[in-house]
């Protein structure tokens, strides 16, 4: 059975003004459930009701909004997930002051469509009724209401009711699909608790789906609860989708440690940050500049986070323009790059701008800076581009499609078609060996080639008597950088691209010679030869650099030399052969084993008239190289 879509739609206009009134002349349902609210006779707490329309094929929800001053932090949270607006004037007061605060909220959030109803139309003149409508058409001109309905309405008399019942039916087929990225994430709203239940948790889903037994993490607490049971219109339910108003009965999770501002997510999915980079928009009718540093309220989802705005590209804000910013949070959220927000001042409360997250994890940036500025302005481009820039930001760290699906929030097959065009482009490279392929920008595998050979001529310039450098050497300074699977990929690549040779556990630039001094070449030629004369009864290391006059050091040095030319071969810690011993020794071997299936130590000593320490060496190195194999006490033919 298909679900049934529900389309939001949000009532903004002044406290007393009758939206709750109004809602239940359409729905006959008093969205003042609340104690407090009965008592009070405000809206407290977002109320949620549901117009029944039979024969309709969408269901209207609306989000009855608080209008008083104090709690206009609430109609933020209710806002940031509705399809519709239903703009609330009276037609014996007119516009007034929260009116404009709240239809500025609207558009700061990025409503696209709606409604004007006038209220209280039973208590005015028809001339009355065409004056207020003269004034709303003027008021929301060029703005996403410009061309919409104003329904003059009662809730004492019903006038106007059916109407504004077809008008809102007629906006809800213009609301479309919503765009999904398949990640659940329900800011939360309301928390409570039910008799029989226990603890219960409210909240409009703004992606992806919950089902009943699912484990959900609550965001940035890192609590995790599972689903014990759904509700979706006061109806049991076994699963949920976006835009539904869902509450989530949660087991073993203690009310005192939920409140509106958390977000109910899929585990692991969100990352709590302190940071959030966007795209905000002053209100002209503010009048004022804000200036760098400043102390804001910031509204995103359902959270309200004092916080200190940042200007990347000046000192000021003026009324009416955009700015690239980045908010400094005194406590930790989530969120979503495309979220909308609104900002509101320290104090008194007044709201004064918002827009588009576009960075939900970004680091500190430097203010002015050119490519930090560049680079966000790539975030509010298509998915590709904004793909590309992610990958950018990683800089040399390589990321997953899980890793990118998080900064971007899109859907995972979306992702892949913006990393396969990036790939087929050759922009990003992509780096294989682990159960799932990452990602890396070109730009920083360049880097980390270029790194690399700078690492290893570098060290060789300190070392001139090495051919080579050690892999694990090299390995240790750029794992400083990136990881080792990609630190692999490079040094492969350049081995394949011909710069780079690997010789055995070394690394070494492709027709790279030693430069060693005249007399150093002259200690090398004397030590070659000693190893050459002794055969296989070779010199004892520490009495030939003695007898080179060499310290420890610089005897080792020529050494490694001599070892990485492959003229002098360590069979053990302690035997040190000169190739023509090794294979000399290889052919007696092969030799013997012609004639015979096997060979022991024993054997060969007495066969080179060897001390057994020598033969054993050799043994275990043709062993080690493959030639060979032991099995038990003898050696025979791999």
């Amino acid at each position: 059975m298909a679900e049934i879509e529900h389309v939001i739609v949000g009532t903004a206009g002044h406290i007393d003004h009758g939206k709750t009134l109004l809602i239940k002349a359409l729905t006959g349902i008093d969205a003042d459930t609340l104690a407090e609210e009965k008592r009070r006779g405000i809206t407290i707490e977002l109320g949620f009701v549901f117009l029944e329309t039979p024969g309709y094929g969408k269901q209207i929800v609306f989000i009855d909004v608080p209008g008083h001053e104090k709690l206009v932090k609430t109609m933020v949270a209710g806002a940031s997930n509705i399809d519709a607006a239903l703009l609330v004037v009276a037609a014996d007061e007119g516009i007034s002051l929260q009116t404009r605060e709240h239809f500025d909220i609207l558009k700061l959030l990025g409503i696209k469509r709606g409604i004007v109803a006038l209220t209280k139309s039973d208590l005015v003149t028809d001339d009355r009724i065409l004056e207020v409508t003269g004034q709303v058409r003027h008021f929301v001109e060029s703005s996403f209401l410009g061309n919409a309905r104003i329904i003059p309405v009662s809730a004492v008399d019903g006038n106007g009711i059916e109407d504004l019942k077809e008008g809102l039916m007629a906006l809800g087929d213009e609301v479309g699909s919503r765009h999904d990225s398949g990640i659940f994430r329900m800011p939360v709203d309301r928390v409570f608790t039910m008799r029989g239940f226990g603890t219960v948790i409210a909240g409009t889903i703004l992606s992806g789906k919950v089902v009943e037994g699912d484990t959900v993490e609550i965001f940035p607490d890192g609590i995790t609860g599972k689903v014990r049971g759904i509700q979706v219109h006061h109806r049991k339910v076994e699963r949920s989708i976006l835009g539904k108003r869902t509450a989530l009965n949660l087991q073993d999770v203690k009310k005192e440690a939920l409140k509106r501002g958390q977000c109910a997510g899929e585990p692991g999915s969100l990352s709590p940050t302190f940071r959030l980079d966007a795209s905000l928009r002053l209100l002209k009718s503010y009048g004022k500049s804000l200036k760098n540093r400043t102390r804001i309220r910031l509204h995103v989802g359902t959270a309200e986070i004092i916080s200190r705005l940042v200007l990347l590209e000046g000192d000021v804000v003026i009324p009416g323009q955009e700015a690239l910013v980045q908010f400094v949070l005194e406590s930790s959220t989530v969120a979503m790059p495309g979220d909308r927000f609104v900002i509101r001042t320290f104090s008194p409360l007044m709201t004064i701008g918002g827009g588009e997250i576009l960075d939900a994890t970004p680091t500190k940036h430097k203010r002015f800076d050119v490519k930090t500025v560049e680079g966000l302005k790539r975030l509010g481009g298509d998915l590709t581009e904004r793909v590309n820039q992610v990958l950018l930001d990683a800089n040399t760290v390589p990321l997953a499609l899980a890793e990118v699906r998080k900064k971007t929030g899109e859907t995972e097959g979306a992702i892949e078609d913006s990393l396969k065009s990036l790939e087929e482009s050759q922009k990003i490279i992509k780096i294989s060996g682990r159960k799932e392929a990452r990602y890396l920008h070109a730009n920083f595998y360049e880097e980390l080639e270029n790194t690399s050979k700078s690492i290893v001529k570098e060290y060789l310039r300190k070392n001139p008597h090495r051919l080579a450098m050690p892999y694990e050497e090299l390995r240790s300074k750029i794992l400083r950088l990136t990881d080792s699977v990609t630190f692999k990929a490079v040094v492969d690549g350049l081995v394949e691209d011909g710069v780079f040779i690997r010789k055995n556990s070394d690394v070494a630039l492709v027709g790279h010679e030693s430069k060693l001094k005249p007399k150093d070449q002259e200690i090398l030629r004397r030590i070659e030869l000693d190893f050459q004369r002794k055969g296989f009864a070779s010199p004892v290391e520490e009495e030939l650099r003695q007898k080179v006059g060499l310290s420890k050091k610089e005897f080792k040095n020529l050494m490694y030399n001599l070892f990485e030319r492959g003229i002098l071969v360590r069979l053990s810690d302690k035997v040190v052969y000169h190739r023509d011993a090794v294979e000399k020794a290889r052919r007696i071997v092969l030799q013997y084993l012609e004639k015979y299936p096997s060979i022991t130590v024993a054997e060969l000593r007495d066969i080179l008239q060897l001390s057994r320490k020598y033969a054993t060496a050799i043994l275990e190195y043709f062993d080690n190289i493959g030639l060979t194999k032991r099995d038990k006490d003898v050696h025979i033919l791999r």
